[in-house]
C-alpha cells in the first residue's frame, strides 16, 4: 500500500485539494506521539501520589510544565502534590502564580485559603477566603475556613458562629463538627469538647483525625487512660506514649497563644488538628 493510501480520508481529501501542506503531515505522528508521553507520564504522576511518592509526581509535573509553563491544570496538579509532602511554602507560590493566571478562580482562592492557615497565616488566609466568598456565597469551606482564621486568632465565639453557618449549609459534614469541638477546646472548654467528639468519632463515617482529636481533649482535661484507649485505637504503643507526654506539656502551659500555634501546628502528615476548611 503507498503512503498515501495510509493516510486518514479527510487528510487524503485534504491533501488532492492542497488544504494541507504536505509539511504539516510529517508533524502529525510527531504531535500524537508527546501526547500519548504526556498522558502517560500523567498516569505515572497519579500512581505515585497514590503511593504516597510525592517528590515522583513532582518532578513529572515540573518536567511537564517546563514545555508548557501556564498549564492551569497542571499546576493545580503540581501544587496539590507539594501540599500533600509538607511542602507547604512551595505550595503556596505555584497556587499564588495559579492566581495571577486567573485571579477570580474560584477553587485558587479556596486553596489558598488553606494553603495559608497550613503556614499559620491567619489574617491573609482570611482574605482569600473573603474573596472565595464573594465569587461563590454561601460556600462551606470557606465559611469553616474563616471559622479557623478566627480560632487562630483567640476568636472562639466568632469561629464556632462561622462554622454553625457552614454546617447550616451542609449539616451532614462531621468535619465541621469536629471543628467546633476543637474551638472549643482551643478555649479550654474541654469538657464540652470531649462531649461533641465523643458523638462523632466511633461511627462508621468518621475519621482517625477525629479519634485522635478525642484522645487529645481527654489527654488536656487530664484523663490520661481515657486517652490511651482512644489513642490504642488507630496508633501503635510508641506514639500513642509520645502523643500522651506531648499532651502533658500542653496542659501545662501558660501562654494561651503559644498554647494555640503548637495545638494547631502540623502533625507527621503534615495535617493539622482540623479537617481542612471542609
Amino acid at each position: 500500500m503507498s503512503f498515501l493510501g495510509k493516510l486518514p480520508v479527510f487528510l487524503l481529501l485534504g491533501i488532492l485539494c492542497g488544504c494541507v501542506p504536505f509539511s504539516d503531515l510529517l508533524k502529525i505522528p510527531d504531535i500524537e506521539a508527546e501526547e500519548a508521553s504526556k498522558e502517560q507520564s500523567l498516569k505515572i504522576a497519579s500512581i505515585s501520589e497514590a503511593v504516597g511518592n510525592y517528590s515522583a509526581a513532582i518532578d513529572i509535573y515540573i518536567k511537564l510544565l517546563s514545555e508548557d509553563p501556564t498549564n492551569e491544570e497542571l499546576l493545580f496538579k503540581l501544587a496539590n502534590s507539594y501540599l500533600q509532602a509538607g511542602a507547604r511554602k512551595d505550595a503556596a507560590d505555584v497556587f499564588e502564580q495559579l492566581d495571577k493566571l486567573d485571579p477570580d478562580n474560584k477553587e485558587t482562592q479556596l486553596a489558598l485559603g488553606r494553603v495559608n492557615l497550613s503556614l499559620f497565616r491567619p489574617e491573609i488566609a482570611k482574605l482569600y477566603f473573603e474573596k472565595t466568598l464573594r465569587l461563590m456565597p454561601a460556600d462551606y469551606m470557606a465559611l469553616s475556613g474563616l471559622g479557623i482564621t478566627e480560632d487562630m486568632a483567640g476568636n472562639h465565639e466568632i469561629a464556632r458562629s462561622r462554622f454553625k453557618e457552614a454546617l447550616n449549609i451542609s449539616p451532614d459534614k462531621k468535619s465541621i463538627l469536629n471543628n467546633i469541638a476543637l474551638s472549643y477546646l482551643l478555649e479550654g472548654q474541654f469538657k464540652t469538647s470531649i462531649q461533641m467528639l465523643s458523638e462523632i468519632a466511633f461511627d462508621s463515617n468518621s475519621t482517625q483525625l477525629i479519634r485522635q482529636n478525642l484522645a487529645m481533649a481527654y489527654g488536656l482535661a487530664g484523663d490520661r487512660e481515657a486517652a490511651k484507649r482512644v489513642s490504642r485505637l488507630d496508633l501503635n504503643p510508641e506514639t500513642t506514649e509520645t502523643n500522651l507526654r506531648y499532651y502533658d506539656l500542653l496542659r501545662k502551659m501558660d501562654d494561651r497563644t503559644a498554647f494555640r500555634r503548637l495545638l494547631l501546628g502540623t502533625r507527621g502528615s503534615g495535617s493539622t488538628l482540623y479537617e481542612g476548611p471542609s
